[in-house]
C-alpha cells in the first residue's frame, strides 16, 4: 500500500477523480436523455490525443475496465495468478451510439462495486500484483493513479489541457512514488535500461530512475503534477519544469516513454 496516503484518503481521492470522469462524460451528473439512454453529454467519439487511437469511448471502457479489474484481484486474493474477466466487463459497456449518459452510468456502477471491495478488504491480504505476489493494498494505489491519470486524459480531450482539474499535492506526490518505487522497477525488468538517470524533485521531495551505467545524470525538478504528467507522457519537458544536466538524454527518454 501508500507509505505516504492511508486507506480514507486513497478511497476519497478515487471517489473524487472517478466524480470528476462521470461530470466530464454529462456535464452536471444527472442523466439528461429522458431514460431513453442516448441524450446528451459529451462527444464519445471524440478523439484522445494523449491516449493515440483511442476515442473517449475507447478511454472511459478501458478505465472502468481497469477499475473493476483492479478490485478483482483483490476479491480473487490468489498471489499466483492475475483476475479473469475482463473481457466480459468490456463487452459489457454501452456501445458509442448510446451516447454519454448510458456511458457514465455503466461506469460509475463499476466504480461503486470496486471501491466497496476496497473498502471491505484486509489490505495486507495476498493478492496478484504487475511485481509478483504482493498485498490488496497495491491495487487500491494503482487504481488511484489509473483512475487520476485519465481523468486527465478526458478532461484534455473534452476541454484543452488548460481546462483539466488541478491533482491535488498529496495524490500527485504519491503517483510519484508509485510510478518510481513499484512501476518503473518492473519495466526495467524487461525494457533496455533508461539513456540517462533522472532524478526527480518536487517541494522537499526526492526520486531517481536509474539509467544504464555509464550514462549521464539528470535533474527536473516540478510541481508534483507536472512532474506526475512527465512521467506518464501527458506533457514533455517544454512544461513548467526546471532541468539540469544531460538534457539530450531526458530528451531520448522521453521520446521512447518513461511509461512504456
Amino acid at each position: 500500500m501508500s507509505a505516504g496516503l492511508d486507506r480514507e484518503r486513497m478511497l476519497d481521492a478515487i471517489e473524487a477523480q472517478a466524480g470528476l470522469v462521470r461530470f466530464a462524460l454529462t456535464g452536471d451528473g444527472d442523466d439528461g436523455d429522458g431514460g431513453d439512454g442516448a441524450g446528451g453529454g459529451a462527444d464519445v467519439g471524440a478523439p484522445v490525443p494523449s491516449c493515440p487511437d483511442w476515442t473517449v469511448h475507447d478511454l472511459v471502457v478501458h478505465l472502468g475496465t481497469a477499475n473493476w479489474w483492479g478490485g478483482a484481484n483483490v476479491r480473487e486474493a490468489n498471489p499466483e495468478g492475475r483476475a479473469r474477466g475482463m473481457r466480459e466487463v468490456m463487452e459489457s459497456a454501452p456501445p458509442a451510439s448510446a451516447g454519454a449518459d448510458a456511458l457514465a452510468r455503466w461506469y460509475a456502477d463499476l466504480v461503486v462495486v470496486a471501491n466497496k471491495t476496497y473498502t471491505d478488504a484486509d489490505l495486507d491480504a495476498p493478492a496478484w500484483t504487475f511485481a509478483g505476489p504482493g498485498r490488496a493494498g497495491y491495487w487500491l494505489r494503482r487504481q488511484l493513479h489509473e483512475t487520476a491519470i485519465h481523468r486527465w486524459d478526458l478532461e484534455a480531450a473534452l476541454r484543452g489541457v488548460a481546462g483539466t482539474t488541478p491533482l491535488m499535492d498529496d495524490v500527485a506526490m504519491d503517483g510519484i512514488d508509485e510510478f518510481c518505487t513499484a512501476l518503473r522497477p518492473v519495466l526495467d525488468l524487461v525494457k533496455p535500461p533508461l539513456p540517462v538517470t533522472i532524478r526527480l524533485r518536487a517541494g522537499d521531495r526526492e526520486w531517481s530512475l536509474r539509467g544504464a551505467e555509464g550514462t549521464g545524470e539528470v535533474e527536473v525538478a516540478g510541481t508534483a503534477e507536472t512532474l506526475i504528467l512527465l512521467l506518464w507522457g501527458r506533457v514533455g519537458r517544454d512544461a513548467d519544469l526546471e532541468v539540469v544536466g544531460d538534457v539530450a538524454g531526458l530528451d531520448a527518454a522521453l521520446e521512447v516513454g518513461l511509461s512504456n
